[in-house]
């Protein structure tokens, strides 16, 4: 066994942790709920963090701009919300609403949390659909190799794209960082996809 995995695990724990302290500070969920749907998806739904970041998908029959701008509103009198960004892409690719919030924790650590409010008809392709495959198709193999692919990329000053890691991981046997390289210059990054994970 990797003598490394278990600090990964311990660190991936303990930045859960700091998440969970995040939502319910913000109390971002129960201020969506009065609008829509609010899901944890991402990294935090999958007990996967290394980044310090946090998605949340809010669905609704008519999700409007004014209706996020009032959680937008009531977040932004929080003493440690710094910044927050709102972009329209109702007719663009992604197709719904976005704000991104960056709440200081500390000094030295910033959370960002990614807001996308979209009509329901969007759920099928959104990231809520497809946590329960991935969740299901992790074992600890698998998520220790998902967690080191991560680190590496942040230690590399990139990034691994979302779910197209745990696809390359859990359908296509991908085990390491250069691997997953490989892989991905392969991908459409782009592509909107309703993949599931065909081991869940």
């Amino acid at each position: 066994m990797d003598d490394r995995r278990p600090e990964r695990r311990a660190r991936a724990d303990a930045r859960l942790m700091e998440a969970q302290s995040v939502l319910q500070a913000l109390d971002l969920l129960d201020r969506w709920r009065q609008f829509g749907d609010p899901v944890v998806v991402g990294s935090v739904a999958l007990d996967l963090v290394v980044r310090a970041d946090i998605d949340l998908e809010i669905y609704s029959a008519a999700p409007a701009a004014g209706e996020g701008f009032v959680v937008a509103s009531a977040l932004a009198g929080l003493p440690k919300v710094r910044e927050i960004r709102y972009r329209d892409s109702r007719d663009k690719r992604e197709d719904g609403l976005y704000w991104k919030v960056y709440y200081e924790l500390a000094p030295a650590r910033t959370w960002t949390v990614d807001m996308w409010f979209f009509a329901e008809r969007r759920r099928r392709t959104g990231a809520a659909s497809m946590i329960p495959s991935i969740r299901a198709a992790l074992d600890d193999e698998k998520r220790d190799t998902i967690l080191a692919i991560k680190e590496q990329a942040i230690e590399a000053g990139s990034r691994a794209h979302g779910h197209w890691l745990y696809r390359a991981v859990l359908d296509d046997g991908i085990r390491s960082y250069p691997d997953y390289l490989a892989w991905i210059g392969k991908q459409d990054v782009w592509e909107r996809t309703t993949w599931v994970s065909a081991s869940g």
